[in-house]
């Protein structure tokens, strides 16, 4: 996966990804409402649509913000994202959705853009959303059941999922050619796809694991050691170990720091259009963040590049 081939590439595709809008993989995931009850609202903190009872299945959308975008029952709206858990992917009704796209996108069997195509969708199909599965909608449609990338994808009134509201790449499950040849294969793309596989798993100082829950810098070794290579395990000897770059240079896949002045105490993965992956702190769990969000506005010092490009 870290063979000098693919490497070569990344200086050939940098910027072409880079123009593609990437920001983090896989942002849509299954969650679970832990409250007896929650309101389900218009916008955020707004009029209440309804009441969800505990344990009901929905998609998360973003959760970039204490109110989560999630689609249920059919529609798009919003809940409080303090009584909303990850859950396993699995099969659960989402009412119908509508393809949104210049042209077409493709229909495929499975969550992946190396996978079979089953068809091409044309703007405006109607499909049934049957589940979740690696941050891509399960469909069903004229018979078939397969997966379409959520960028393409609105669930009744919804929006589609863009990069600045789900936190997700255009580059990922693309319509077109030119997306896939640039992301398909892709280092930078395989540390967010791994690392969006996490989302929702809980804070734990000292964690390392899934099994455990992960602290920060346990995440990004995590995520490295199981993607490129080994990096160091403290977020202070991650910066010491890896090229400091400035926020501008950032790409997605590099590291992000913050912490007091010179003082490293915090790290994340960098996703593109300003966000970030992290596990933040105790009694949280793996997000993304935004780096213009006053709190890690002030405290970014510098990103670290582990990739040769």
């Amino acid at each position: 996966m870290n063979s000098s081939k693919r490497l070569i590439k990344l200086a050939v595709s940098g910027t072409l990804a880079a123009s593609l809008c990437f920001a983090s993989a896989s942002a849509l995931y299954t969650g679970e409402i832990t409250a007896s009850s929650l309101n389900l609202r218009a916008t955020p903190g707004g009029e209440a649509i309804t009441s969800l009872p505990k344990g009901t299945k929905l998609a998360v959308i973003s959760n970039s913000t204490e109110w989560y975008q999630v689609a249920v029952n059919g529609q798009t709206a919003y809940v409080s994202g303090a009584y909303v858990s990850w859950a396993q992917d699995c099969d659960f009704a989402l009412g119908s959705g509508v393809i949104k796209c210049s042209t077409t996108v493709n229909f495929r069997s499975e969550p992946s853009t190396e996978s079979k195509v089953l068809a091409s969708l044309t703007n405006g199909t109607k499909v049934d959303v049957v589940g979740i599965s690696k941050g891509w909608y399960k469909v069903s449609c004229n018979g078939q059941t397969g997966y379409i990338h959520p960028d393409y994808l609105t669930i009744a009134g919804g929006s589609t999922v863009t990069t600045k509201t789900a936190n997700k790449p255009a580059a990922v499950g693309a319509n077109v050619s030119m997306a896939e040849v640039s992301a398909s294969g892709d280092v930078r793309q395989d540390i967010l796809d791994f690392a969006a596989q996490f989302l929702g798993t809980p804070y734990r100082y000292g964690g390392n694991s899934p099994e455990t829950g992960f602290d920060c810098s346990g995440f990004t070794s995590y995520v490295y050691k199981n993607v490129v290579t080994s990096i160091a395990r403290t977020s202070s000897d991650q910066r010491a170990t890896t090229k400091n770059i400035s926020r501008d240079e950032l790409l997605p896949g590099d590291l992000v720091f913050f912490g007091s002045g010179d003082n490293v105490s915090h790290v994340g993965i960098y996703v593109g259009n300003g966000q970030f992956i992290h596990s933040p702190h105790t009694g949280s769990s793996i997000k993304y963040d935004t780096l213009d969000s006053g709190n890690y506005d002030r405290r970014f010092i510098c990103g670290g590049r582990v990739l040769a490009d």
